[in-house]
């Protein structure tokens, strides 16, 4: 067999060997473009606000989105506060925190309570969970569900944690009922 010759004029040249160091600066530009990813997302969650409360599973529902824009902007003296999830809405330092979307409860032996400043915006609330720290309502007959956590601290003591489901049932009665508490 002849000695390759040089290449002929029609074919391509060939291609160079792989660098070693060619891997590693990819690898290198990834971690820096993931650590740039990571750190503007912080900044962008700590300039609006975002404390990490993350949508219920129907939050993008859109009786939510009008719901969030009915919300009132103070709650017992607690200012709202941005939020980046759907459906969701903060008073306070997380002292009040409404996630649109929830699961929706069906029959209960948990408490139902009728909640609001009026017969005409009233909504069924079932106190879902109780701690010493907290109090967690969900709206009953109503879909999308409505989740409210109520901590206490500050102004809100255990005795006064249904005060802001009165100043939320003018929003929350604009999503249809069709079940009511007995």
């Amino acid at each position: 067999m002849p000695p390759p010759g040089p290449p002929s004029p029609s074919s391509p040249p060939p291609a160079p060997a792989p660098r070693r160091g060619a891997s590693r600066t990819r690898q290198r530009v990834a971690v820096a473009v993931a650590v740039g990813v990571l750190v503007g997302a912080s900044a962008w969650a700590f300039r609006t606000g975002s404390t990490g409360v993350e949508a219920a599973p129907a939050g993008t529902d859109p009786a939510c989105e009008r719901l969030l824009r009915a919300l009132p902007d103070v709650l017992e003296g607690l200012a709202r506060s941005p939020q980046g999830a759907a459906g969701v809405a903060v008073w306070g330092d997380e002292q009040v925190v409404l996630r649109c979307g929830a699961a929706v409860i069906g029959p209960t032996t948990k408490p139902c309570l009728p909640v609001g400043p009026d017969e005409a915006s009233t909504v069924d609330w079932v106190q879902d969970a109780r701690s010493d720290r907290a109090v967690r309502f969900l709206t009953y007959g109503r879909e999308p569900a409505v989740e409210v956590t109520v901590r206490y601290g500050g102004r809100l003591t255990g005795t006064g944690v249904t005060a802001p489901l009165v100043d939320l049932a003018a929003a929350v009665s604009a999503i249809p009922q069709t079940r009511a508490c007995v």
